[in-house]
């Protein structure tokens, strides 16, 4: 489980090193207009969105002696150890217009190649154990390695800035780089070490066409209510999050990049800590209570945490922030951690109702659904800091209402969206008694695998 586990680092790599970098780097560093950044970001993850549902299928309908998974994996580590630095390859001499075309494309090829591994890696964690517990904890623990990079990520900024680089932009070239050899040596890992533990049980299964395998995932009741739950906190909480780096920079810092990146850095540094002690304690509890319990402590919390947040971020006592990650830890990661598992339950339901086993419909939709969701946010986010008069040009001179909207949508965000998300969860069909009756069912129609 471990060797597989390890991709969680590039994954993170490709879900969070795109978005979380173009801004700091595009619109504070080269100027660029943050609508049209969130309007390129929502371009390709449109593109990758699509690719997903593309690759789910192909990767359901493979047959190889080395698996349906694996060489997918295998071939999308190498090329996104490549693609991923060209990112920040931008000149520095280049327009607004010219950089943002160029962030377009480098970004379009990253996608292209990143679902190639993501997809079928995602699919196999969803096959790596029969067990309703275990399940959280393949889960966790691809978390806690995908919080590794995401620490990496929150330093980023910061490490680009870094003295020993001539200036910022030959740094995220460096960091861009590094974070493309740990895309490739832990890329390969699941290719190496995971194992298909379906591979003999599909393969005479029939080949199902894309729109088919969309239809089946979306027509399923239990995805239905975590999709509408993910989608919720996509578009609420993740696009409103990206903007406490600009409450940072230009209200708390008053303008200062520097300092605003080495409290993001030690925010992330927080959270990553915090990961790996509380991560084990929300699959003990999940084991004890059911997943879905759990999951609605951690909706509370993220209601909780958006309150506070008006407090945390002040020029006054900058630091208090720093308890930011404590109170949101479980929104944070307890809740992708449960939903994650519980897409494997809901793999068993659909053997249940089919009689067949299809991870890739149901892991291609839901990153289908995620990342149209993701591109939303990136237009939204851009589209909120134009419509609240937010200049760039006016570093840490931003009018008071700018500020006042930005702390706003900041903090009410979460409030009302996770509000929603626990009244959907209240309808999830899918307890531990039932998961139970399901897998003595199925252990008894075709065996244990």
């Amino acid at each position: 489980m471990i060797g597989c586990a390890m991709g969680g680092i590039p994954m993170n790599i490709g879900i969070e090193g795109v978005k979380s970098l173009a801004g700091p780097i595009y619109n504070v560093l080269l100027g660029v207009n943050p609508a049209l950044i969130g309007s390129m970001l929502m371009i390709a993850r449109l593109w990758d969105a699509v690719c997903d549902v593309i690759m789910g299928s192909i990767s359901d309908n493979t047959r190889t002696r080395w698996g349906r998974r694996r060489p997918f994996i295998f071939v999308g580590a190498i090329l996104g150890a490549i693609c991923y630095p060209l990112i920040w390859f931008v000149p520095q001499s280049f327009s607004h217009e010219a950089a943002a075309v160029y962030f377009l494309c480098s970004v379009l090829l990253f996608y292209s190649v990143f679902t190639i591994f993501y997809v079928p890696f995602f699919t196999l964690t969803l096959e790596l154990t029969p067990n309703y517990s275990q399940r959280t904890k393949v889960s966790g623990t691809l978390l806690l390695f995908g919080a590794i990079a995401t620490l990496a990520i929150t330093w980023a900024f910061r490490a680009a800035q870094s003295d020993i680089f001539p200036n910022a932009f030959i740094g995220i070239r460096t960091v861009g780089i590094v974070f493309g050899a740990a895309f490739l040596i832990f890329g390969l890992m699941p290719a190496i070490f995971g194992r298909e533990r379906f591979q003999a049980q599909i393969a005479n299964q029939p080949k199902q066409k894309i729109l088919t395998n969309l239809k089946v995932a979306l027509g399923a009741k239990p995805f239905r209510i975590l999709m509408g739950m993910t989608v919720l906190i996509i578009l609420g909480v993740m696009s409103f999050n990206s903007l406490g780096l600009y409450v940072n920079i230009y209200y708390v810092f008053g303008g200062d990049t520097k300092l605003a990146a080495t409290l993001a850095g030690m925010t992330g540094t927080i959270n990553f800590a915090l990961a790996w002690v509380f991560v084990p304690l929300i699959t003990k509890f999940a084991k004890k209570w059911g997943k879905e319990r759990v999951l609605s402590l951690c909706l509370i919390a993220g209601i909780c945490t958006g309150l506070t947040k008006w407090l945390l971020y002040t020029p006054a006592h900058p630091y208090l922030q720093l308890f930011d990650p404590i109170i949101s830890i479980l929104p944070n990661f307890g809740f992708w951690v449960l939903v994650n598992a519980m897409k494997a339950d809901i793999c068993d339901w659909d053997e249940l109702q089919s009689g067949m086993r299809r991870e890739g419909a149901f892991a291609s939709a839901s990153t289908w659904l995620q990342k149209f969701s993701s591109a939303l946010t990136f237009s939204l986010t851009g589209l909120f800091l134009v419509l609240i008069g937010f200049q760039q040009s006016l570093g840490g001179h931003q009018p008071p209402e700018t500020i006042s909207a930005l702390r706003l949508g900041f903090i009410l965000s979460p409030v009302i969206v996770y509000s929603l998300a626990l009244l959907i969860l209240r309808t999830y069909p899918l307890t531990p008694a039932r998961m139970g009756e399901i897998r003595a069912t199925l252990e008894a129609r075709r065996g244990q695998i």
